[in-house]
């Protein structure tokens, strides 16, 4: 066959095959929790490069910084970027012109952008050449957010609100009263929030256009955050913390006693955390009461805080102080009930955020010009909104909570697990909606996966299609199906990799009429069980009918054996709902046996993970996502089970998710997507 390959397909194919590679995280060892690693002396003068900025990531673990250089009165500022690699070397740098206290934001592609003094955008390629810049004739503090659609957001200090398209046009600008220092955050439906020196928050619609603003009694210097359910979390100099419905109707706000810099961050279970320059850090309940503030108000506060929190995945939270003394200068972190469990002093005031990093550290910039790596006892949790601009990636954009009325398409399920025979048996079903029928290519992959590098791959799939219980269509070896040229035409119109001629790979291709599929990928007689790739594909046919509720089911490991599915969403954006379902199958009607007892959900674009849950019940809004189960018309789950499911929207592209066993446990779980209405 005629390798016509797509990029977008391949590329994903490719990716779901080593996703377990990406997926395992390397972890630090030895040192405890909160221990320095290194720090990392960005200028060697003792008189420059101050850093106010956040780190970021990218999807290759280099950590991103931008310091100042020079002095306010200097005649000469110019500014740097760095790029450090996780053991502390120089990667690369970028001089800019003037100070760069912006922090990067992280596409999925490796492309930096970040903002400088001298009113410059920049987007850099991930080896640190320039992409291009876009020159806003004013000064830039604001860090950069992304919109689904490669939109770069940024604010300056002439007020305006600047988008730009992903190859470096300006789209349009929209005008507040004063500097724009607060760093814009993305709604799923695509509204831009930000805050301004003028006392206001504004909401602004994805063509430029004005959604809601609301005037405070103080300049708002604090970046918002969205939560899943769409409330808008923001501090301000008014000493207050303000949430905000998403039709910009207030629903309460917060006395903190002191100026608010710092901007808030949300916790797994909902919780909002913000810090105050009067040096308490407060938690708050969704409902805006007081769960706890650390010190307590019968003790000394500490030394102003303007660093931004970040939580981890076991509920700690960091953040950073200034001020000097015996509380300032230092990285704090906190337990999940407001206790101290450590702190780590640094050589100045930390302005800077702590970035949770998938590597098992915390970075953090300091104004004596270091950036540090402490050790982490805990790894990142993309939730809500757990750190400064939403996740380790900077990029403001939040994908938990769902739009009515999306109508993307799903054109490409793959799932990759152990199969063979009994609980290994590799399950995955679709529905075809609408109305008439869909083509649809289904391939069991085996020996050609030893061709990307993986290890035990299933020697000699079948894939079986069934109508409820019966059979329906099978396949052993592809090459002896009769009809190649569909196969042919299939391969080519999806961009699938193709198999090589004589492969023991399977595959069906055919017309599927509307309702449930199952496709099950087993051992041939007399082989062993192995790794094996299963993919649906979507090649044509009635355009009232679709690929909907897609789901795999197989025995979850650990390692490379994990459950790993990915779709591809086409078109448009669209809401679905995606679950990682275990001890819910031990129940009746299912009653299977030896199941996930408890699954970790895991959901990414490229490398980057976009969002995860472990307890359904512990989402910040349980509310939403049973709501969201029941309109999807998904199987309901009991309150309190350790299922997982996470609520998102999607814009095209395509996406991976990972089912996995918390405390590296194993057993049978399925991963399901549904779409919403």
């Amino acid at each position: 066959m005629t390798d016509r390959r797509s990029p977008l397909a391949c590329t994903f194919c490719l990716s779901l095959v080593l996703a377990a590679s990406f997926c395992l995280a390397v972890r630090t060892t030895a040192q405890a929790d909160g221990a320095q690693r290194w720090a990392f002396s960005t200028l060697s003068s003792s008189t420059a490069g101050n850093i106010v900025a956040t780190p970021a990531t990218g999807p290759d673990g280099a950590i991103y910084i931008g310091v100042e250089i020079g002095t306010s009165t200097s005649s000469s500022n110019t500014g740097k970027l760095f790029a450090v690699n996780p053991d502390g070397s120089v990667k690369w740098t970028f001089d800019a012109p003037d100070w760069i206290d912006s922090t990067p934001a992280v596409g999925s592609d490796g492309t930096v952008y970040v903002g400088c003094w001298n009113g410059v955008l920049y987007a850099l390629k991930s080896d640190g050449t320039k992409l291009w810049s876009y020159d806003t004739h004013s000064f830039i503090a604001s860090s950069p957010a992304l919109a689904t659609d490669g939109t770069v957001y940024v604010g300056a200090g002439n007020g305006n609100l600047y988008a730009i398209a992903s190859n470096g046009t300006l789209k349009w600008t929209y005008p507040s009263a004063d500097w724009v220092d607060s760093a814009p955050a993305v709604a799923p439906d695509g509204t831009i929030v930000f805050g301004s020196w003028d006392s206001t928050l504004y909401a602004v619609n994805p063509d430029g256009t004005e959604k809601w603003h609301y005037k405070t009694a103080g300049n708002l210097a604090s970046s918002p955050a969205i939560a899943a359910n769409g409330t808008v979390y923001i501090g301000c100099r008014d000493d207050q913390l303000y949430a905000f419905s998403p039709d910009g109707s207030l629903k309460w706000t917060f006395d903190a006693a002191d100026v608010i810099d710092s901007s808030p961050v949300i916790g797994n279970d909902g919780t909002v955390y913000v810090g105050s320059l009067g040096g308490r850090l407060f938690a708050l309940n969704p409902d805006g009461t007081e769960k706890w503030r650390y010190p307590r108000a019968d003790q000394a506060a500490l030394k102003s805080i303007s660093s931004t929190p970040a939580v981890r995945a076991d509920g700690s939270i960091l953040f950073g102080t200034g001020g000097g003394g015996t509380s300032g200068n230092a990285v704090y972190a906190l337990r999940a009930d407001g206790t101290l469990l450590w702190s780590t002093a640094l050589g100045d005031w930390v302005d800077s955020s702590p970035l949770v990093s998938d590597d098992g550290a915390i970075y953090v910039g300091c104004t004596d010009k270091k950036l540090y790596s402490l050790k982490s006892g805990s790894s990142p949790f993309t939730a809500d909104w757990s750190q400064y601009h939403r996740d380790p990636f900077r990029n403001g954009q939040q994908v938990m909570g769902a739009k009515s009325g999306t109508t993307g398409r799903l054109i490409n399920l793959s799932a990759r697990a152990d199969a063979g025979t009994g609980d290994n048996t590799l399950i995955t079903g679709f529905i075809i909606a609408g109305t008439g029928q869909r083509n649809v290519m289904v391939r069991g992959i085996g020996p050609t996966l030893s061709q990307f590098g993986v290890a035990s791959p299933l020697q000699d799939p079948i894939l079986t299609t069934y109508v409820g219980a019966a059979p329906d269509l099978t396949n052993d070896n592809w090459g002896t199906a009769t009809n190649q040229s569909v196969i042919g035409t299939a391969t080519s119109a999806t961009g699938a990799f193709s198999l090589p001629a004589g492969s023991k790979d399977a595959i069906i291709a055919a017309g599927f009429p509307g309702g449930p599929h199952t496709v099950h990928v087993t051992a041939a007689a007399g082989t062993t069980t192995g790794v094996a790739l299963m993919e649906v594909y979507d090649f044509g046919g009635d355009a009232s009918a679709r690929l909907s509720n897609l789901s795999a089911r197989s025995t979850v490991g650990t390692g490379a054996n994990v459950l790993i599915a990915g779709v591809i969403v086409s078109g448009s954006t669209r809401s679905v709902v995606i679950r990682g379902v275990g001890p819910t199958l031990a129940q009746a009607p299912y009653n299977v046996g030896g199941v996930l007892a408890d699954p970790q959900l895991r959901l990414y674009k490229s490398q980057q993970v976009i969002a995860e849950n472990n307890d359904w019940l512990t989402a910040s809004d349980p509310t939403l996502v049973k709501s969201a189960m029941q309109s999807s018309g998904a199987f309901p789950l009991p309150d309190g089970s350790k299922d997982a499911v996470l609520v998102v929207t999607l814009p095209p592209g395509a996406y991976t998710a990972q089912v996995s066993g918390v405390n590296l446990t194993s057993g049978v779980a399925i991963v399901e997507l549904y779409e919403l209405p």
